[in-house]
């Protein structure tokens, strides 16, 4: 039996063991159990001695890796089978979405960070982003650069950077003038994640970072983003929410899952809809469950602003749980968060079905507030009073959240005013039919 060891920095959380058939499973370390602040890799799995079978295992680290074309071009740079997650997590599983390593600990006495315009040659910092987004093209996550073992989800071309003060520590916050963007090394901690634009989807970057910035005007918690500048094209920066500063200043992770992961779902099941359903909009809300009573009215703001918004696009994987060290799991800030609404030939239905439904965003009526309402176990009247109270809110802040987003160093004017346009919109055509 084949044997990969789970780390949390140097603590061995346990074994994910592979059977003579290629069936996982999972047992927590002796030790692990008996720590003070231990804490399980999921919902799914609570602290126990007893092993957790493939069918709960092999879901939850599916998740943990990159989708659709970024996988294969992944798995084919190591030369392994797309379904041996196992092995794809033994070879980049060293610095992952939430707090955990595969393979081996995590050994902070290793960590580098090499910054990106060293890394590519060139003095002229948004010359070497330019590169990486290149980079991240032929080769996703820089796959077989030596000490790179990185991994984020989805199916977007992304990476996983940190940023450094002017004295060449990591920081966490979103880069400003006098940092430097670097490449973690040797599992050291990234703490930004970055999303170069798609032409596919023109404004992406001043799409998703104006949605995340309203949110935050609006009183919804939500992920630090910026627009980043390199020499022909931009990206979205996003600051982790999975990490933390340390007593000393040091940049420590959190651990978190996302929704797939803790209702047992794989990857391919993120949206409602196909012949093996995934999560619907019932279990979402349900998903609550896990978090305390405030962080059930926030889960429901957040699936508000995304139907608001109109991010039909916000998936299972697009809401996440965090998992701190002895204490109770709690919501994680909304992400991923863009209007579909400026690009007419992208799906416009919403990732869940809507008062049992496919429905676009000119479909929402206050009768399908009142189901889901009903269907979750909330007054109908407080959850339309809610959706006005967001939408009041929003109109209020949209013209400063669109200077503030205009204003950033790469953005383009148009995009912003689009994007905040049409979803402002949508919104009161939503209020108007409360």
């Amino acid at each position: 039996m084949t044997s990969v060891s789970t780390w949390f920095d140097a603590l061995a959380v346990g074994d994910v063991d592979v059977a003579a058939d290629g069936t996982l499973s999972l047992r927590y370390g002796e030790r692990w159990l008996q720590t003070a602040g231990a804490f399980p890799l999921s919902v799914t799995m609570p602290l126990r001695a007893e092993a957790y079978p493939s069918e709960v295992i092999s879901p939850w680290l599916a998740n943990l890796l990159p989708e659709e074309e970024q996988l294969q071009v992944l798995t084919r740079s190591l030369g392994l089978d797309q379904a041996d997650v196992l092995a794809v997590l033994t070879e980049i599983g060293g610095d992952t979405a939430g707090a955990l390593s595969f393979g081996e600990p995590a050994d902070p006495s290793r960590w580098a960070y090499t910054p990106l315009t060293r890394f590519y040659g060139t003095g002229d910092a948004q010359e070497a982003l330019e590169r990486h987004f290149a980079d991240l093209g032929r080769r996703p996550f820089l796959v077989g650069e030596e000490g790179v073992r990185q991994s984020l989800a989805g199916g977007q071309k992304k990476s996983a950077l940190a940023v450094l003060g002017p004295d060449g520590v990591p920081v966490l916050r979103l880069p400003g003038p006098d940092d430097v963007l670097a490449i973690p090394l040797n599992g050291a901690p990234s703490t930004l994640i970055v999303k170069p634009d798609n032409p596919n989807l023109p404004g992406i970057t001043e799409n998703e970072v104006w949605c995340l910035r309203m949110a935050q005007a609006v009183g919804i918690e939500a992920a630090q983003a910026t627009i980043l500048k390199a020499s022909g094209r931009t990206a979205i920066g996003v600051l982790r929410y999975d990490r933390r500063l340390g007593r000393n200043g040091q940049v420590l992770r959190l651990h978190q899952e996302d929704f797939a992961q803790a209702n047992g779902f794989p990857p391919g099941r993120k949206y409602e809809r196909g012949t093996l359903r995934g999560l619907d909009l019932m279990t979402l809300l349900e998903t609550g469950r896990h978090v305390s009573a405030s962080d059930a009215l926030a889960l429901l703001d957040q699936v508000i602003f995304n139907i608001l918004v109109a991010n039909t696009d916000a998936h299972a994987k697009n809401y996440s749980l965090i998992l701190p060290v002895a204490a109770a799991p709690r919501l994680a800030p909304l992400y991923d968060v863009s209007s579909v609404l400026p690009w007419p030939h992208v799906v416009q239905s919403y990732a869940q079905s809507i008062a049992g439904r496919k429905r676009t965003p000119d479909m929402i009526a206050g009768r399908h507030w009142e189901e889901m309402a009903r269907d979750i176990g909330y007054r109908p009247t407080d959850v339309r009073n809610r959706v006005q109270d967001l939408v009041d809110k929003l109109v209020a802040c949209r013209v400063k959240v669109t200077a503030e987003v205009a204003a950033l160093q790469g953005a383009t004017e148009g995009y912003v005013t689009q994007t905040a346009e049409a979803v402002e919109v949508n919104a009161l055509r939503i209020a108007g039919r409360l």
